[in-house]
């Protein structure tokens, strides 16, 4: 069994990591305010639900077109460096956006445009940015990292869009837009002011420093077998593709709820999508420490259960402050099953195939988001948002099960059993 450390949060005590949480949390505000400007935008342009889902989809699919990539470079080239460089990316990105808006873009398919470009840089930035958490930790720290990491990223999440919220209803889509662009700044003071020496990233190998990469191809499928030969890896993937499919668009269609269900001001509706971030950070002590200490398996099937429960819950809550409720809940289990399901990857990955395989977990919870986004977005502007949610929690609760009773999620506990 681990023994579990003598302090909360030890990871923080690196330098280095407490450089990049700090950078991270700063940053993902900025992401997350653009997210609630942007589909904002989108809904304002069309009233429509199924353009919503459009959005997401131009979001989110660039990163699976771009996945590959992502995961050889992050093996191959310097991570701090990258990450500096793609944030500085996507400032330029959040600033093309506010000039768009301010020049009178006002056409949908444009702005759909400039969300997949938005998307092609993210899905550079993230499979990277898992990655790197592993070089900034000594193996000891990981799992106390990457619960940290989750919890920065839903630190954001509940005062990001909350900050987008409170300036798109002061000043407009357009400023808010611009103030996204000085998010980015901290990261890249934080990554700079790193020491390389202290970073723990393996020895590359002879072919490696000579320059003979392999072709990105061959290296990506080489990443394929090897995560096909790991069940933990596999059941990780399976499990966060139903949670990505079944409840992560109810993210995207939050404002749908806002303006048609609930009939809420822009403030409002920015701090609507806080909600789960708020939870999850009221939560992340907990989740540190006693429901850390519990089995991946056991971890992840209340996670997955509870997710559907309270995706179920949003769709039928009858208020505003219910269904503000109701997405805290979906915060909190997010939050553990982001946290469990990236630590099983991270601790059961060999260290040269890390960034690759980071990439394709994350086609795991990016790939069926473009689709699921489209498809939910399409029926809500059928059936309306609360059948259509309601439906998707149900599903997850089913998933939950089925994982359960065939014995899948067993395969999470391999590095807990060591």
């Amino acid at each position: 069994m681990p023994v579990l450390e003598p302090r909360r949060f030890p990871a923080l005590d690196v330098r280095n990591y407490r450089l990049y949480w700090i950078g991270a949390v700063l940053t993902n505000n900025g992401r997350w305010a653009q997210y609630v400007a942007t589909y904002f935008i989108i809904y304002q342009l069309t009233g429509s639900a199924a353009w919503v889902g459009m959005a997401g989809f131009a979001n989110f699919v660039p990163m699976l077109l771009v996945s590959p990539v992502a995961g050889w470079i992050s093996d191959n080239l310097d991570r701090r460096r990258l990450l500096r460089a793609v944030n500085g990316v996507a400032a330029l990105t959040a600033a093309g956006m506010a000039v768009a808006w301010a020049a009178g873009l006002r056409s949908p398919g444009g702005w759909v445009g400039l969300f997949f470009l938005n998307g092609i840089v993210s899905g550079l930035m993230i499979p990277v940015g898992q990655a790197f958490v592993a070089e900034c930790v000594p193996q000891g720290y990981l799992r106390n990292a990457i619960t940290l990491n989750s919890t920065q990223f839903n630190a954001a999440r509940a005062l990001g869009p909350a900050i987008g919220g409170l300036i798109l209803g002061i000043a407009g889509a357009g400023w808010t837009l611009a103030a996204v662009v000085l998010f980015y700044g901290p990261m890249v003071v934080c990554l700079s002011l790193m020491d390389p020496t202290e970073l723990h990233r393996r020895v590359r190998e002879p072919a490696q420093r000579a320059g003979r990469h392999p072709a990105v191809v061959a290296d990506y499928r080489a990443a394929v077998r090897y995560v096909f030969a790991s069940p933990g890896i596999v059941t990780a993937i399976v499990t966060v593709s139903f949670i990505s499919a079944l409840a992560m668009p109810v993210v995207q269609q939050v404002v749908v709820f806002a303006e048609d269900v609930f009939e809420v001001s822009p403030f409002l509706f920015g701090l609507l999508g806080s909600a789960q971030g708020i939870g999850a950070v009221l939560s992340a002590p907990m989740v540190a420490g006693v429901i850390g200490s519990l089995r991946p398996s056991t971890q992840q099937f209340a996670a997955t259960a509870g997710y559907g429960l309270a995706v179920a819950a949003f769709a039928l809550a009858p208020t505003y402050a219910m269904g503000f409720g109701a997405l805290a809940a979906i915060g909190l289990t997010h939050l553990v099953s982001a946290s469990n399901l990236n630590s099983v990857v991270q601790l059961q990955v060999d260290d040269a195939m890390r960034g690759r395989v980071m990439a394709i977990y994350m086609v795991g919870v990016l790939g069926p988001l473009p689709f699921s986004n489209l498809l939910v977005g399409w029926l809500i502007s059928v059936y309306g948002p609360r059948p259509v949610v309601a439906v998707c929690g149900g599903l997850l609760v089913l998933a939950a099960l089925v994982l359960r009773s065939s014995g899948r999620l067993a395969h999470l506990d391999t590095e807990f059993d060591t």
